[in-house]
């Protein structure tokens, strides 16, 4: 079977490329013929677009030149992104090929919510393709409710290679530590973990938190200096690889208490390295986070509640442990990317031998 992936670049920042990158390092695809098309990259400026535009051209004129795998697998998030694969869908779908478009992102009902054009347009892609994949339950019920039932919807969770994490005992600490990984700035509840800090430092005077991601990295230095928190919060900035490894592995609590996700990779990969997760009930997470089972799931904004929260994981080191270890067995359950991979080859398999692979073009929602 050869099929087409289309996503961003793999050495890009972002979950889809994430995902990418662990379905291709997978044995359970090993024996797919798989082609990966990349359709942004990380450059920035004119260059940025000027990139996007000659891969767009390279594609079309590929399939022009007689390609034909026999699946397109189509990555996309909202507004821009999907526009953008708009125009490969539509190209792919003219082979007969069937097509899967993978949903990402944080705003896709923002998206579908944002306007008829946009809602129209995302309606009936989600229609004419094969299947629909989403990242959540929650997601799902979304999309069938968007399409009245119309569209094929698949639930297949991120993947984490937790070949990565080798999950050792975590001795005690001098400074027990709180992990922030992700987008710096409101959307990830940065700046409701800042505020419950002092709460934390007043039950436990030692600890730590690191934050790492991309972003208002700038705001947030000035935040910490304003606040007098340089002392007990070290910014990270984007970390990845080994660096990121060795976080995880010096980190007690992994905590995102984010106001709007998809189903975030750092909570996934914090559970691979048997961290128990603080973090928000929405979308995909409570999914992944099973509340006082692998961590605690808090509303968005509750800093008191957060504060509460995260000083009692810091003061009861042999129940975030244990959090911690139930949160690891539930990743290997469902989130592994061997288990990932296995569902995903499953799902190609049965479009690739359907008789209707190219979906059932829709008139226009209304």
């Amino acid at each position: 079977m050869q099929v087409a992936m289309l996503g961003p670049a793999l050495d890009a920042m972002g979950g889809i490329s994430s995902v990418s990158r662990a379905w291709l390092d997978s044995r359970a695809l090993a024996d797919v013929d798989l082609t990966y098309v990349d359709t942004m990259t990380t450059a920035g400026g004119a260059r940025r677009f000027l990139g996007m535009a000659r891969r767009q051209a390279a594609f079309a004129a590929r399939l022009a030149g007689g390609w034909r795998p026999d699946l397109f697998h189509i990555h996309t998030s909202s507004y821009v992104s999907f526009y953008r694969k708009l125009a490969y869908l539509t190209e792919a779908r003219a082979t007969g090929a069937p097509v899967v478009l993978h949903l990402h992102g944080s705003d896709m009902a923002d998206f579908h919510d944002a306007g008829g054009v946009h809602r129209r347009a995302l309606v009936r892609a989600l229609c004419e393709v094969s299947a629909v994949v989403c990242l959540s339950e929650a997601m799902a019920r979304d999309v069938r409710a968007w399409t009245d039932g119309r569209a094929r919807v698949e639930v297949i969770y991120n993947p984490v290679d937790l070949r990565q994490f080798t999950s050792p005992p975590r001795p005690p600490r001098e400074r027990p530590t709180v992990l922030f990984m992700g987008l710096i700035g409101q959307r990830k509840g940065t700046w409701d973990l800042l505020e419950a800090v002092p709460a934390v430092l007043e039950a436990v005077p030692r600890a730590r938190f690191r934050l790492g991601g991309n972003g208002e990295v700038e705001r947030l230095r000035e935040e910490l200096a304003r606040r007098g928190l340089e002392q007990s919060v070290e910014v990270l900035g984007w970390v990845s690889g080994e660096d990121k490894l060795r976080h995880f592995a010096e980190a007690d609590v992994y905590c995102l208490p984010s106001y709007n996700e998809g189903l975030p990779m750092s909570i996934l990969e914090a559970m691979g390295d048997s961290l128990p997760v603080v973090s928000t009930p929405i979308a995909g997470i409570p999914e992944a986070v099973v509340e006082g089972e692998t961590g605690h799931l808090v509303p968005p904004g509750d800093v008191a509640a957060l504060g509460r929260v995260l000083a009692g994981l810091l003061s009861e080191p042999d129940r975030a442990a244990r959090l911690g270890a139930a949160g690891r067995a539930r990743a290997e359950r469902l989130f592994d990317a061997e288990v990932v991979a296995r569902r995903v080859a499953e799902l190609w398999t049965d479009l690739v031998g359907s008789p209707h692979p190219a979906g059932t073009p829709t008139a226009d929602p209304r």
